[in-house]
Parts: C-alpha cells; sequence; structure tokens
C-alpha cells in the first residue's frame, strides 16, 4: 500500500510539474506575441508617422513649384515686359506705351495678390469663413455653380482651423473643375459648440473609393483633415458624383 501511495504521490507531482511547465510555456508565448503586437503598433505607428510626414513634404513641395511657377511665369512675365517699355526712351513720349504701362499694371497687382492669397486666405481674418467662401465661389461661377448652404447662424472658428477648412473646400471644389465633369457642387456647413459638421457634393462622374488617387488631389484634403482630427467619409457613385462629410471637434466657446 506504502508503495502504491508513493507512486501514486510521484504521478501527481510530475502531472503538477508538466502543468506547470505547460501553464509557464503558455505564458512565455502570452507574453512573447503580447510584446510582438505591441512592436507591430509601435511599428505601424512610426510607419504612419512617416507617411504623414513624406505626405506633408510632397504637398510643401508642390506648393512651392505652383508658387514659384505663378511668380516666374505670371509675374516675372509681367515684369519683363513692363521693364521693355519703361527702359525704352521712346515709351515716355508715346501715348500707346503709356497706356501699356498703365494697362499692365492692375494686372501685375492682381496677379501678386492672388499669389499672396494662395500662400494665405488673408481675408478670412478680416471678413471671416463665409465670405471669404463667397469670394471663392464668385471666382468660379463662370465655369462651375456652387451652392453655399449656411445651417442656423455660423458662428466663428478657431482661425487656423478656418484656415484649413478653408482650403480643404478649395482643393475639392479644385478636384471637382480638373477631374468630375460636373455641373453642380453644394457646400453645406453647420457647427455647434463642439462640433463643425461639413458636407460638400458634387454630380459629376465620381470616383471609385477604394482607389483613391493621391494625384487629385484627395491625399492632400485627407492629410488637413487628419491634422484637425476630423471624423470624414467619402461617398461615391460611378456617374452620380461624389461626397465628403467632415465633423471636426471643437472647444466649446
Amino acid at each position: 500500500m506504502i508503495k502504491i501511495s508513493i507512486a501514486i504521490f510521484v504521478s501527481i507531482i510530475m502531472v503538477l510539474i508538466m502543468i506547470i511547465a505547460f501553464m509557464m510555456l503558455a505564458y512565455r508565448i502570452f507574453v512573447r506575441r503580447l510584446i510582438r503586437e505591441k512592436e507591430l503598433l509601435h511599428e505601424t505607428e512610426m510607419q504612419h508617422q512617416k507617411s504623414m510626414l513624406d505626405l506633408s513634404i510632397s504637398i510643401q513641395e508642390k506648393e512651392r513649384k505652383r508658387i514659384a511657377t505663378m511668380l516666374h511665369d505670371d509675374v516675372g512675365n509681367k515684369l519683363n515686359i513692363l521693364s521693355v517699355w519703361i527702359n525704352n526712351p521712346d515709351s515716355w513720349n508715346s501715348v500707346r506705351s503709356r497706356e501699356v504701362i498703365t494697362q499692365q499694371m492692375p494686372v501685375l497687382i492682381e496677379t501678386t495678390r492672388n499669389i499672396s492669397h494662395s500662400l494665405y486666405p488673408a481675408n478670412l481674418e478680416r471678413v471671416g469663413l463665409i465670405l471669404t467662401l463667397s469670394e471663392l465661389i464668385t471666382n468660379v461661377e463662370s465655369s462651375l455653380k456652387i451652392n453655399l448652404i449656411v445651417i442656423h447662424k455660423y458662428e466663428s472658428s478657431d482661425i487656423a482651423v478656418e484656415v484649413q477648412v478653408y482650403r480643404i473646400i478649395q482643393e475639392f471644389m479644385s478636384n471637382v473643375l480638373k477631374h468630375a465633369g460636373a455641373s453642380e457642387m453644394n457646400i453645406h456647413l453647420r457647427n455647434s459648440s463642439n462640433k463643425l459638421r461639413i458636407l460638400v457634393t458634387d454630380n459629376g462622374k465620381g470616383f471609385d473609393t477604394g482607389i483613391i488617387k493621391r494625384g487629385m488631389g484627395l491625399g492632400n484634403i485627407e492629410f488637413r483633415l487628419n491634422s484637425l482630427n476630423a471624423d470624414f467619409k467619402w461617398k461615391s457613385v460611378i456617374g452620380k458624383g461624389s461626397r465628403l462629410i467632415i465633423s471636426i471637434p471643437q472647444n466649446e466657446q
């Protein structure tokens, strides 16, 4: 009996040892998996940050290139023409020369103003988002019908937020003009104490939301939206236009 009891006891001990060993092995596997998941999450976050940084640099470089082209082609060429006329000794005695110089000066001033506005929409601080958007709409009304719909009374937001909102709508409008083949675009604005909600739509040809082409400028829009911690969703049906639904958190006023 004693020998049997010892054998049973030894068997129990062996089973316990095996159970403990299995539990320790399972725990080690769990810890390793947890560490790996954290490493993968960290790698994903780092890759996302790198992608956002690369996109930011790309946007900045494209903007600089565009401005450099505008300065060279518009301002530079107009200044060269004026220089030729002004440096011509006969210009000051010619009525026609004076007319050309007089005509070119307002054009040059307007071109410079447009470039300045593309760098920073200064009117935002002076007249607010709604009137600045109205001015933007007026500039393209011959090419595209745009309806600005403000739900309730719009209360001004933080200027940094409004600049980004203006750029987002401007970029959407530019995409519509270049790619959508649309005849109409709508902008809905509604803000409250803690949310700014925006809906922009067009009746153009639409696009595949599963294959968002960065060349269309949609990457620029998403970059700005992410910088605002906004919730957003693209909806588009081929042949029936597209829409962008945005909800931007705001500090309570």
